[in-house]
């Protein structure tokens, strides 16, 4: 059951997107609304902190909320695209690559690139959006930890005409510009990298679970298993002792793992336990950045084109800027299996 602050919050919510209610029109007094609805004067405030928190209302001491007006800030001279970073991403190479990709084609059209780091946790922050907006940013790339929990910044977004684009990931059953790598393909393609060498008996080593990007990577694996008359098993990577069992006691020889830090860890949770890579189990990743999870070594991984993903996306928030209005795209990029033998062997017979 929807919960009854809730449904205030919407009938207002939608009121304002329908233009039933126009900036600055005043909201009925929170005696009135609690009268309407039947609920009390906590419920009222309730739903008007919701209001709050999604732009949609301003509270005025003594006089009560209203509409919010959105704020149209001059164009300024130097115009500017601005790149939202969520607080559990790092400064991996991936990150600085999908940058650089971003950087040609901008600057060629004469935009200047912003990057916001958004440290705090938890959904993006209006107040963080609003910053950019007051710099000057007229489009917006977001590279979401967790897109579900960001439906109502996009939402926001959308109720303020700003065109933005999502990389990497991207919020389920609300539709968004979108780009990023083919996650199912690349699964596919890593199964592929290990059934072709005999292995039959797989397992897929996850991370965060709810991501879309992750999902997809272990769903392509998956289907890929079943394609070639086989199934895989999945486990977290930081259940170490039951990854180790997968091996030893089950005969687990082939592991996909979800991204190539994850395979890192993986790689050297088994050798600790006196495994060998790939003696007694091939390992793939995915990104194709183990150069930076263990430096000096290497393994197989499905490699991303971070810079194309940064050049896509780049054009992506050029179009909806001309256009804020065109039906939302995701656009997938091929994903390319590196099969190396220092992760990829054949199963012991």
């Amino acid at each position: 059951m929807t919960p009854k602050y809730e449904i205030i919050h919407q009938t207002i919510l939608k009121q304002i997107q329908s233009g039933a209610l126009n900036p600055d029109d005043p909201l009925p007094g929170e005696d009135e609304l609690a009268k309407e609805y039947g609920v009390s004067l906590i419920t009222v405030r309730r739903a008007m902190a919701e209001l709050k928190q999604d732009g949609a209302i301003k509270r005025v001491r003594g006089r009560g909320s209203f509409v919010r007006a959105p704020e149209i800030k001059p164009r300024s001279a130097e115009r500017v695209i601005a790149f939202l970073l969520s607080h559990d991403n790092n400064a991996a190479v991936s990150i600085t690559r999908i940058i650089a990709g971003v950087m040609d084609v901008i600057s060629a059209r004469g935009y200047k690139l912003l990057v916001e780091w958004d440290v705090t946790s938890g959904p993006l922050k209006t107040e963080v959006i609003d910053r950019l907006l007051g710099a000057g940013a007229e489009g917006i790339l977001i590279y979401p930890f967790d897109p579900d929990g960001d439906v109502r910044s996009c939402e926001y977004l959308e109720r303020r005409g700003v065109p933005f684009v999502m990389i990497d990931r991207y919020p389920h059953g609300h539709p968004v510009e979108y780009v990023g790598i083919d996650n199912l393909e690349g699964g596919r393609g890593a199964c592929r990298a290990l059934t072709g060498r005999g292995h039959t008996r797989l397992a897929v080593v996850t991370n965060l679970g709810f991501l879309s990007s992750e999902k997809e990577r272990v769903m392509g694996f998956l289907d890929g298993a079943r394609d070639a008359g086989t199934g895989a098993q999945v486990i977290n990577w930081k259940d170490g002792e039951a990854l180790t069992r997968l091996v030893k006691e089950q005969g687990v020889t082939g592991l996909f793992c979800v991204s190539d830090r994850v395979a890192a860890r993986t790689i050297q949770r088994l050798k600790s336990a006196g495994l060998d890579v790939p003696g007694d189990v091939s390992v793939i990743g995915f990104d194709d950045c183990w150069y930076e999870a263990i430096p000096g070594e290497s393994f197989a991984s499905v490699r991303q084109d971070f810079r194309g993903i940064g050049e896509t996306a780049a054009r992506a928030v050029l179009r909806r800027m001309e256009n804020p209005s065109a039906p939302t795209v995701k656009t997938l990029l091929k994903a390319e299996t590196v099969e190396r033998p220092a992760s990829l062997g054949v199963p012991k017979s």
